[in-house]
């Protein structure tokens, strides 16, 4: 896995200048630079980013959201599918973060603060913040405020989760701020995302990605204590007229060549030798075969010997006398995939769920049905209109409750981010949709598309709410590492 998170995205990374000379260029040993250019090192922080976040937490977000579940012919996921995760579990995503692209962002900002090219402290702000939210969402508390400081303190405090959001809005307020037209905030083409887009271009998009990464943390607190204050902040952005991301977020340079593919690809399958860990799960299954949407079942899993099939959720223990080992569905995944920082279905979805919260119920229904369009668009699958047209099986409930149509919203949401499956388990954990079922998805009164307990879960039924604070931590800051706490405690937003 390290070299997954280390070596290959390093290449792509360096891939994506067009030149290594450049790379070389620099006045050390050239195998172990100390003062690398911050454009060159931007690439890297992203790449460090979205190897964690597009890897192993894809692959965490997509069995608790349910796309899929465990094979019941092999063992990588057990403990992850039966909520049994121990406090190594995620050591190395952890390091990797806090070693790698959190910590290569934190150079960007102080060389190119000094260097006035606001251009890369935006992106560098906007991508670092992303990463410690996505930490602040798994674990709850985190180090930030003393994070990265190695000349002040080699064991830095864990901010509770409110400080964190707080900050991070306040640092990407602040990088939004910055003067533009200083004649030093030029274009980077080392950047992954948008590096191909003009200067004033890339600004834009950068501008709109931080907007973007605004609102999802708004959103993010809407059953939190902080509620009001964050819908009074979603309504403020709505009413300003702010810029949100219109394209996707995405890293696309991908090889199909070992240590430069997609990083779900690559952790999942490459590195593993095997393509069949990840099979459909009934949840996820129920509910597209429920509403006649076999075109996106098919696009997201190669079905099995008999036809698209799911185990039930964490079910891995079936006997192969019971379920033929080639049997379920297998989730399908490409070398070449894009990965999404945002993707537009996505983006779509949050402003749908904001203007739905705003009390705008024309933008809600016209951003969800751009969202659901988008969600096909995404995996190119050809959309059928009248699936949300009225009548149509998902229809956006005009007529219906505040309560029915974020329903609607969640629901829609959570089959689009198939692969994006850490989005989907946090907005269930937040919102409740989809429902937890009562019963099992063999029992006649289940309802499709509810998340059902995992058949071989250890925790007396309770659902898994975060990941456990890293013993990699414990071993280095035993005093400030958060007392053990159990997987279904909730983090501080969750409903």
């Amino acid at each position: 896995m390290k070299g997954i998170l280390k070596n290959s995205l390093l290449l792509l990374a360096v891939f994506s200048l067009g030149s290594c000379e450049n790379w070389l260029d620099v006045n050390e040993d050239p195998n172990n630079p100390t003062n690398v250019a911050p454009e060159y090192v931007l690439p890297a922080a992203q790449a460090s980013v979205m190897a964690v976040t597009g890897g192993s937490f894809a692959i965490l977000g997509g069995l608790w959201s349910q796309h899929w579940t465990q094979a019941h012919v092999s063992t990588q996921y057990k403990t992850i599918d039966s909520y049994d995760l121990a406090p190594a579990a995620y050591n190395l995503a952890w390091t990797e973060l806090y070693s790698g692209g959190l910590n290569d962002f934190e150079d960007v900002k102080t060389k190119a603060t000094a260097s006035g090219n606001n251009n890369l402290v935006l992106q560098a702000v906007a991508v670092q913040s992303y990463g410690f939210q996505i930490l602040a969402d798994w674990f709850d508390k985190i180090p930030l405020s003393e994070a990265l400081k190695i000349e002040l303190t080699r064991t830095p405090k864990y901010d509770d989760g409110p400080a964190v959001y707080a900050e991070l809005l306040k640092r990407l307020d602040a990088a939004l701020a910055l003067d533009f037209n200083n004649g030093k905030s030029t274009q980077v083409s080392s950047d992954l995302v948008f590096g191909k887009l003009s200067g004033a271009d890339q600004i834009a998009q950068w501008k709109r990605f931080a907007n973007t990464l605004k609102l999802k943390m708004y959103l993010r607190q809407t059953s939190s204590p902080n509620s009001a204050a964050a819908l009074a902040a979603i309504k403020t952005m709505l009413t300003s007229n702010t810029e949100f991301l219109t394209t996707p977020a995405a890293v696309t340079q991908f090889v199909d060549e070992p240590n430069r593919s997609q990083p779900l690809y690559e952790s999942n399958i490459r590195q593993l030798n095997t393509g069949n860990n990840l099979r459909l799960s009934k949840t996820l299954q129920s509910y597209l075969e429920a509403n006649n949407d076999f075109a996106r079942l098919n696009a997201y899993f190669n079905p099995g010997t008999a036809g698209q099939y799911g185990l039930a959720q964490g079910d891995f223990n079936v006997s192969t006398t019971v379920v033929g080992a080639n049997i379920p569905s297998v989730t399908k995944m490409s070398a070449t995939d894009p990965f999404f920082f945002f993707s537009l279905d996505e983006v779509y979805f949050l402003l749908a769920e904001a203007h739905l919260r705003s009390g705008n119920e024309a933008e809600a229904k016209s951003f969800y049905d751009k969202a659901v369009a988008a969600a096909y668009a995404k995996f190119s699958v050809t959309f059928d209109a009248a699936k949300i047209a009225a009548g149509g099986v998902y229809a956006y409930p005009t007529a219906g409750t505040t309560e029915a149509k974020l329903k609607a919203i969640m629901y829609q949401k959570w089959v689009a981010m198939y692969k994006q499956g850490y989005e989907s388990f946090w907005d269930q954990a937040r919102t409740g949709y989809p429902e937890n079922s009562a019963v099992p998805a063999s029992n006649a009164n289940y309802v499709p598309g509810q998340w059902t307990y995992a058949v071989n879960g250890v925790t007396n039924g309770l659902f898994p709410k975060r990941i456990l604070y890293t013993s990699a931590s414990r071993d280095v800051n035993p005093a400030n590492t958060p007392a053990p706490v159990l997987i279904t405690a909730k983090i501080w937003w969750m409903k």
